[in-house]
């Protein structure tokens, strides 16, 4: 079983099996040699020492290993031995210990040393087996008692931590989106990757318990510290309330919703805009806040194949093995939607794709293939596979795996949700790859007393125990825009106005029924204040946070009912776009900084 396993290298060879019943000769013959060795120096009492504590230290194990596996309460350990007692395997294990010291203590330390190194050498190697060993079995114990224990503490503002719920589809598609939000919330707090599987329920139900195990594999491997939380609901708005609601276990429940800008909403059909739209509602209602996260490249990979594969050559070297990817371009309208769902199983898992030829060698030469739906490339260290919305969204995927160097995180607090907004950016600098990066506060004020308003802030910042290297009162901040802007917002939202006014009433009132996210010129007028502020803000970052690695804003929020859905976009898009990448954060309005330590 050992040498099967692989656990140490060099002996898998001698698990061969031979014969009707799998003989492993070559482990007998390797039995035999070591025998023989012993045998061979002929002085017993040389060796009597050293075997004698050998036996004693395997003796000690297994008793101690009966101990553990009884300690753990695991309903697979069931000793059919009328009078046995844990305790007094601990006894044994212990006595085992003394008497190795006291036949020879130079022997005894020699084997506690190889049966350490031995150990540690498992623990460092991680080999893939799964023995269903006792340490498991008390992990699990460990935590279920520690999650009951931990579910009677009451919240405390000193102790909030951002719990995430990610809107990321499969967790490969969304990689910058992942890889941003674990930069906060690892080693501080929990985080969730929910996927949506939409379609028949029996093909969804066995898909979902192939990528429970499959995409919690993935994370683990890229040490990711994250959980994937997939379910089956008939729409997308379902779904989100199914993880929101259900999510989490006791106390370690999501507290924040995060998704992706919908970047595609003025292509997309208008109740799915309409259905993300009302995801931040519907968290709101469950008291999470909301950050949405916007990349101007985009966030969504999944309809590159073999993503992946293209993902480990932007980090590394360029590498000298050439490899066919197939770039399909039938789903790319689809891209860059901040919510994936799952319609089979074939569009969920994007696939690597390579070329060999005939003698089994990829080939050297360029080539290109085109079909129907795909187009595929020869990526070599001198051409790249991809147009070039492509490759930018590929070196935008793993910008957040990088050192972020000397920069600046600016922060936009315009809105007091509870400090969210300042405590995210915090979280940031408080990790290696974000250390050297400053924070810089913005906030909005009069023209006359931007100096108090200053110091006042800074003030709060010092209580609040926050480092930052600059504060900012924007003074002209509610400013008219620029005529151009304003004029590019309007051309933006032409197609989702409703133009009542030059409507017959009844047709009128019969549209805004039918399509109820269509902008009313009554609507646009009562929140032109609004819109003009979104266009302005937007002038401002440009203006002061365009060298910014990140931007983290106060996410501007509609009243439900009241905003039209495609008005709601627009302010969003006229807020973020064209910037360096921005987090957009709203808190439940539940305080989580606090002036005590």
């Amino acid at each position: 079983a050992l040498c099967k396993d692989n656990i140490y290298p060099g002996f898998q060879m001698f698990a061969k099996g031979y014969g009707k019943n799998n003989e492993p000769l070559r482990g007998y013959l390797l039995t035999f040699l070591i025998a023989l060795g012993f045998i061979l120096i002929a002085e017993l009492n040389v060796i009597a020492p050293i075997i004698s504590n050998f036996f004693l230290a395997s003796y000690a194990l297994i008793n101690f290993s009966v101990f553990h596996a009884s300690l753990a309460k695991s309903p697979g350990w069931r000793p059919a031995f009328k009078y046995y007692n844990m305790w007094i395997s601990l006894v044994g294990a212990i006595l085992c210990c003394i008497v190795m010291f006291v036949i020879n203590w130079w022997a005894a330390l020699l084997t506690y040393v190889i049966v350490l190194g031995l150990y540690i050498y498992v623990t460092y190697k991680k080999p893939d087996v799964n023995w269903g060993s006792s340490t498991q079995a008390l992990t699990y114990l460990n935590a279920l008692q520690h999650s009951i224990r931990l579910s009677g503490v009451e919240d405390h503002v000193k102790n909030f931590r951002p719990q995430c719920l990610i809107m990321t589809g499969a967790p490969n598609a969304r990689p910058a989106l992942l890889h941003l939000v674990h930069a906060f919330t690892k080693n501080v707090g929990l985080m969730i990757c929910g996927h949506i599987h939409m379609g028949p329920r029996r093909q969804a139900m066995k898909e979902l318990s192939t990528d429970l195990a499959k995409y919690q594999r993935w994370l683990i491997k890229n040490k990711m510290k994250a959980f994937y939380a997939p379910v089956h609901a008939e729409d997308l708005r379902d779904g989100g309330q199914y993880l929101m609601q259900a999510a989490g276990l006791g106390r370690m429940r999501p507290n924040t919703l995060v998704v992706g800008f919908k970047k595609n909403w003025r292509q997309v059909d208008m109740r799915d805009v309409e259905t993300y739209i009302n995801l931040f509602h519907d968290a709101f209602d469950i008291q999470y806040g909301v950050v949405v996260i916007r990349l101007k490249e985009g966030l969504d990979i999944s309809h590159l194949q073999g993503q992946e594969e293209l993902l480990s050559s932007q980090e590394k070297s360029p590498c000298t093995k050439d490899v066919i990817v197939k770039v399909d371009y039938s789903k790319k309208a689809e891209t860059d939607t901040s919510i994936a769902f799952a319609p089979s199983s074939s569009e969920r898992t994007p696939t690597l794709h390579k070329e060999e030829d005939e003698d089994g060698k990829t080939p050297t030469q360029p080539l290109l293939k085109k079909g129907r739906h795909f187009s595929t490339f020869l990526y070599t260290k001198s051409q790249s596979p991809l147009n070039l919305a492509d490759q930018r969204l590929l070196d935008a995927s793993t910008q957040f795996q990088k050192k972020q160097g000397k920069s600046n995180i600016d922060v936009w607090w315009l809105f007091d949700d509870g400090g969210l907004t300042l405590l995210i950016p915090y979280l940031l600098t408080t990790k290696k790859k974000w250390k050297d990066c400053k924070i810089r506060v913005f906030i909005g004020g009069k023209i006359n007393r931007i100096d108090h308003d200053r110091r006042a802030m800074a003030t709060l910042l010092s209580k609040f125990r926050i480092d930052f290297s600059d504060i900012m009162v924007l003074g002209d901040i509610n400013t008219k825009p620029k005529k151009e802007n304003i004029a590019g917002f309007e051309e933006m939202i032409e197609p989702f106005r409703l133009h009542e006014d030059d409507k017959e009433q009844e047709v009128a009132d019969k549209m805004k029924e039918d399509e109820p996210w269509r902008i009313t010129d009554n609507e646009l007028e009562l929140y032109k204040t609004k819109t003009y502020r979104q266009i302005r803000l937007n002038e401002l970052l440009k203006e002061h946070s365009s060298t910014a690695n990140i931007i983290v804003m106060s996410l501007p929020v509609a009243r439900k009912g009241a905003v039209s859905s495609a008005l709601y976009m627009a302010w969003l898009e006229a807020l973020s776009k064209d910037l360096p990448p921005i987090l957009l954060v709203r808190g439940n309005h539940q305080s989580v900084l606090t002036f005590y330590s």
